[in-house]
């Protein structure tokens, strides 16, 4: 029975060990070939094991070492080479979280097994003070490191929100062995100094172990507040970037740091007093053992090339070796975009920041409303080209839009002409209007990576929150997951985010299009309007039902028999709008509730059918002009605006209305204040650059093209004289993707 039982450890162990790094590592289709892998690597593990355990029999002996080595510890390994091979069933755990705390469990009852056996030895006290030592060092820098990197991976707007389990674990393991292999080498140098001069070796490494941590904190700042990491422009604009991350969160940083300084010093003077008490030899064992588990590991795991130390490193090699190429535009090419509105300041951390919104003037709220916070309802209509609406197109369908031209015929709705979105597809043309932002990011980076966790602008919905409204609310009939619109939208200030999941809680029957169709959309937004009385509050719907294919609707109402199938869409968002609109009037809300209608983008160009629109089938991009209307209660706004204007103009244009300016980094404009200043606009993503300005005859001049299918010079001259031109726009668009990445489009 004596010898049975360390050999089950053995089996079992080599078992554990087998099937979990196989689990994860191996397809396990077919199942006959993962049942082979893993008995193959069994059977080797095993093996393997026990002619090291016979090996080191044989070592100890020849060393000379105490018996205790090769009779009481030896007796024991099998025990611990099972414990150990219990650190193999993380690879089963889901969560990383979860993961570290095993991890920690396991390595604890492996140090109190150890430690106790140790006590066996004659000169116990001095070998346990080693063993004590290490592992207190262990612990603390894995405790610490698991913490950053958890820190970065939630923060990190470029970061996927959904690693393979584990991830973080063995980057926080393969850091911690990174300072664990440094200790080790600081060691070996102690071991060859006099004892006064001991504390050089460990000095050095404490002063490292510092330094880096103070860069942490400067990375922790940074993160907080622009999502990114921290780079090397950020210390090339050290006083913008101070304004960034100096403030309270730097006393809470600063008060950690110096609290893990004290901890590390702490651990050193521990690790100090062991080696006045305990033989080199017993040193040498340790630090070897950290060395040769410390290489295994990050050669086994190789998740040290994807923790935010790696990255971070690279790109400041990168910068400062030259490897990296910074995109800089001339001045003349920041004058060209000057006539397009866009103003920035290349020499400042923050390129983008103002103090202003709009420009002191009159009130453009109605007497009775100028001291309150008015309701503001902003309806986001997929893809509601201006071209399909009666209003814009001189009654072109007859009957198409009748609810919408009943909304644009109130004496209180303002009907703005000439706007065109900035961006595509939702979720940046959404972007685009609540935080008039002209985006640099790409679609596939949001809809299918969802890489970009919070964008961390200064937005609509924000701005509210600072200047008293209670409350704001995003309603999709998707799930809200999609696009990560969750996420980008509680980054942008708002409160409550509501998507197909939670719409199936309130609306009975199943979803009758892409998601809850406009039909089923509309009541709600209605009730949730008249649920939250009292305090201002700012809610946002976004239809569904004029998405791509056409047909989906399932409540879809035809227009003319069915004439054209994009036509009836259009004509089953205006019904369900009208049901609402209607219900609207004829309640206490109209009172004290603004209303804005607007595209969240153009028609994709395969909506412009040749049997609707013949001149202009063919010739469709992705932005074309969109419909936009704003009813506010007794209105002393004009009916109608026909200055040129971009969908990033709406977040500017309602703080206008409201009399609310605020510091901010806008790209639009106030349609009210300055927009009728610069006519030309620009639209940017990666489905096209989209340019739109007037011509020498008095005309428009319109380029479009697409980033990547644009072929450039390298190194682009401006010419002040002529128009801005596609390859221009292309190079603004990377440079603004750069600055973006740098965290320098934040606002303060």
């Amino acid at each position: 029975m004596k010898n049975i039982i360390p050999a089950i450890y053995a089996i079992v162990g080599s078992f554990i060990i087998s099937f979990g790094w196989n689990w994860y590592h191996a397809k396990r289709d077919p199942s006959w070939r993962f049942v082979l892998i893993v008995a193959g690597v069994w059977t080797a593990i095993y093996v393997s094991y026990r002619i090291g355990k016979f090996l080191y029999k044989i070592l100890m002996k020849r060393l000379g070492f105490n018996d205790f080595w090769h009779n009481e510890f030896y007796d024991i390994l099998d025990r611990l080479f099972f414990i150990a091979s219990l650190l193999f069933a993380i690879f089963f755990l889901k969560s990383d979280v979860l993961s570290i705390i095993y991890l920690v469990f396991i390595l604890s009852v492996l140090f109190f097994v150890l430690d106790r056996q140790l006590s066996k030895h004659p000169n116990f006290e001095a070998i346990r003070a080693v063993n004590r030592g290490i592992f207190l060092v262990t612990f603390v820098l894995f405790a610490l490191n698991s913490g950053l990197q958890y820190y970065a991976h939630q923060y990190n707007i470029f970061e996927s929100r959904h690693l393979v389990p584990n991830t973080l674990l063995f980057r926080s393991l393969s850091i911690t062995m990174i300072w664990m292999i440094g200790l080790s080498i600081s060691g070996f140098i102690s071991l060859r100094l006099s004892p006064r001069r001991r504390w050089i070796g460990f000095g050095v490494w404490g002063v490292l172990f510092a330094a880096v941590m103070f860069f942490w904190v400067i990375n922790i700042g940074i993160l907080y507040f622009s999502g990114l990491y921290v780079n090397p422009v950020a210390f090339e604009h050290a006083k913008g970037a101070g304004m960034v991350i100096w403030n309270w969160l730097s006393f809470l940083l600063l008060f950690g740091y110096a609290l893990c300084l004290a901890v590390i010093i702490y651990v050193i003077r521990k690790i100090l007093r062991a080696f006045k008490v305990s033989p080199r030899r017993y040193w040498y064992f340790y630090f070897s053992l950290i060395l040769a588990a410390g290489i295994l590991i990050l050669f086994s795991t190789r998740s040290f090339y994807t923790t935010p130390e790696y990255a971070i490193a690279k790109n400041f090699y990168k910068y400062f070796t030259g490897e990296t190429k910074e995109i800089v535009l001339s001045k003349e090419l920041f004058g060209k975009l000057e006539k397009y509105g866009l103003f920035y300041k290349p020499d400042k951390f923050l390129v983008a920041q103002k103090d202003k919104v709009y420009s002191e003037g009159k009130n453009l709220l109605p007497e009775r409303l100028k001291n309150t916070k008015p309701n503001i309802v902003i309806i986001f209509v997929e893809s509601l080209s201006a071209r399909f609406v009666n209003t814009y197109n001189g009654n072109r369908f007859n009957d198409l839009t009748p609810n919408f031209d009943k909304m644009a015929a109130d004496p209180d709705t303002t009907v703005f002409k000439n706007v065109y979105n900035a961006s595509t597809p939702t979720i940046t043309g959404t972007l685009a209007e609540l935080c008039s932002y002209l985006p640099p990011t790409g679609h596939d980076e949001i809809h299918k990576k969802k890489g970009i966790r919070e964008f961390r602008l200064t937005c609509l919905p924000k701005i509210l929150k600072e200047h008293g409204y209670s409350y704001s609310s995003y309603t999709t009939a998707v799930s809200r997951e999609f696009s990560s619109k969750d996420t980008i939208f509680t980054g942008m200030g708002v409160d409550e985010v509501f998507g197909k999941e939670d719409l199936a809680k309130t609306i009975q029957g199943e979803p009758l299009s892409w998601g809850y169709s406009d039909h089923q959309m509309f009541p709600v937004l209605f009730d949730m309007m008249n649920n939250k009385s009292g305090d201002s509050f700012l809610m946002m719907l976004a239809t569904v039902d004029l998405h791509f294919p056409y047909t989906m609707t399932k409540d879809l109402i035809k227009w003319e028999n069915g004439k054209s199938d994009v036509l009836d869409a259009v004509h089953t968002t205006d019904d369900a709008f009208g049901i609402f609109w209607d219900k609207f009037n004829n309640s206490e809300l109209a009172e004290n509730t603004i209303v804005a209608v607007i595209a969240d983008h153009a028609i994709f160009p395969g909506g412009i059918q040749g049997s609707v629109f013949p001149e202009y089938a063919g010739k469709a991009t992705f932005y074309d002009e969109i419909a936009f209307m704003m009813y506010v209660p007794d209105s002393v706004l004009p009916d109608k605006v026909e200055t040129f204007s971009s969908s990033m103009d709406l977040a500017p244009t309602i703080l206008h209305i409201l009399g609310l300016n605020a510091n901010n980094a806008f790209d639009g404009h106030s349609i009210f204040d300055d927009r009728e200043q610069y006519q030309n606009l620009v639209g940017m993503h990666e489905f096209g650059l989209f340019i739109n300005r007037s011509d020498d005859k008095g005309g428009r001049a319109i380029d479009y093209g697409v980033p990547s299918q644009l072929d450039c010079p390298e190194n682009l001259q401006s010419d002040p004289k002529a128009p801005l031109t596609l390859c221009e726009l292309k190079s603004y668009y990377q440079w603004k993707r750069q600055v973006f990445e740098e965290g320098r489009l934040w606002n303060k």
